[in-house]
C-alpha cells in the first residue's frame, strides 16, 4: 500500500508539474500575443496618424495654392481694367474733346489712368508666373503706343479746330496759314541741316498765329510728321489677346477658373 501510495504522489506531482509548466507557456504565449498585438496597434495608430497628418499637409498646400492663384487671377483682372480704362480713355475722351484746352485736360487726365496702369503691371511682375509677366508687359508697352498715336492725332484735331475758329476774325490770315503748312511738313525733317528749307515758311507762320491770337507751338503740332507705330511690336489687340491667353495658361495649370 505505502508503494502504491508513493506512486501516485510522484504520478500527482509529475501532474502538477506538467501544469505548472504548460501555464507558464501558455502565460507566455499570451503575453506575447498582447505584445504583438500591442506592437500592431501602435504601428495602425502610428499609420493613422501619418495618414491624417499627409492628409492635412496635402490640403494646407492645396488651399496655399489656391490662395496664391487667387492672388494672380485679382493681379490680373486689376491690369486688365486698368489697361483697358487707359485705352478707353484715350479713344473716347479725347475724340469727344473740342479745342485744345479740353484736349490737354484730357491728355492730364491720362496720366494718372497710365500711373495705375504702370503700378498693376508690376503687381503682374511680381506675381507671375514669367510668361504671363513678359506679355503684361508686352501689353502695357502696346496701350502707351496706341494712347501715343490718339494723343497726337487729338492735338492735330484740336490745334485745326483753334485755327478754323480764327477764321472768322482773321480769314485772310488763316488761309494763308493753311497755304504755309503743306510747305513746311514738305521741310520738316531738314529743319538744322544745311538744307533747311524751311526758315521763311516759319518765320512766316510764327507772325501769323500771333496775329490770330494762336499760341506759335501749335506750328509744330500741325507741321511735325509723325512716326507710325513700329511694325515690329505686336499691336494692341494681338498684346491683349496674348496676355489674356498667358493668363488663362497660369490659372487653368492649377485647376482656377481663367479670367
Amino acid at each position: 500500500m505505502k508503494d502504491l501510495e508513493g506512486i501516485g504522489a510522484v504520478a500527482s506531482a509529475g501532474v502538477a508539474a506538467v501544469g505548472i509548466v504548460a501555464t507558464l507557456l501558455l502565460g507566455r504565449w499570451a503575453l506575447r500575443g498582447a505584445q504583438d498585438a500591442a506592437h500592431a496597434g501602435q504601428a495602425q495608430a502610428a499609420a493613422t496618424y501619418q495618414a491624417a497628418l499627409d492628409a492635412v499637409q496635402a490640403q494646407s498646400q492645396s488651399d496655399h495654392q489656391q490662395w496664391r492663384r487667387g492672388i494672380q487671377r485679382e493681379a490680373y483682372a486689376a491690369f486688365l481694367q486698368s489697361v483697358l480704362s487707359y485705352t478707353d480713355g484715350a479713344r473716347d475722351d479725347l475724340r469727344r474733346a473740342s479745342g485744345m484746352e479740353e484736349t490737354r485736360a484730357c491728355i492730364a487726365a491720362l496720366r494718372a489712368l497710365e500711373t495705375d496702369m504702370s503700378q498693376r503691371a508690376w503687381v503682374v511682375r511680381l506675381e507671375g508666373p514669367d510668361e504671363v509677366a513678359s506679355a503684361a508687359m508686352t501689353l502695357q508697352t502696346s496701350a502707351k503706343i496706341l494712347v501715343i498715336i490718339e494723343e497726337n492725332h487729338a492735338r492735330r484735331m484740336a490745334a485745326m479746330t483753334d485755327l478754323n475758329l480764327r477764321n472768322r476774325t482773321h480769314p485772310q490770315e488763316v488761309t494763308r496759314i493753311w497755304e504755309l503748312i503743306p510747305v513746311a511738313q514738305s521741310s520738316w525733317r531738314s529743319i538744322g541741316t544745311p538744307e533747311d528749307t524751311s526758315t521763311a515758311a516759319l518765320a512766316e507762320l510764327r507772325d501769323l498765329f500771333t496775329a490770330c491770337e494762336l499760341s506759335p507751338g501749335l506750328i509744330s503740332t500741325l507741321c511735325e510728321p509723325h512716326e507710325p507705330a513700329s511694325g515690329d511690336h505686336p499691336s494692341f489687340d494681338e498684346a491683349s489677346r496674348a496676355f489674356i491667353r498667358a493668363a488663362r495658361e497660369a490659372l487653368r495649370s492649377e485647376g482656377l477658373p481663367a479670367v
